[in-house]
């Protein structure tokens, strides 16, 4: 009887195996959730890189423009 385990012994190990399962499985989302927003900061990055170069054309062809006004 000595080798035997109890039987709340065995369902204390299966309990304490599902919830490292279960913090297991948290982890998992918690890195692709973590990576999702990753990948949105390089869009948002890449769209005011995008941003500031419109804005840049804008303030030039403005100053193009004042200048031929000035001119005209």
């Amino acid at each position: 009887m000595a080798g035997e385990k109890k039987p709340h012994e065995t369902l204390k190990e299966r309990f304490d195996d599902f919830k490292a399962d279960v913090d297991v499985h948290k982890a998992e989302h918690q890195e692709k959730d973590a990576i999702k927003d990753v990948e949105r900061a390089a869009k948002h990055d890449a769209k005011s890189d995008v941003d500031l170069d419109k804005a840049a054309d804008n303030v030039d062809k403005a100053i193009e423009r004042e200048a031929e006004a000035k001119e005209g």
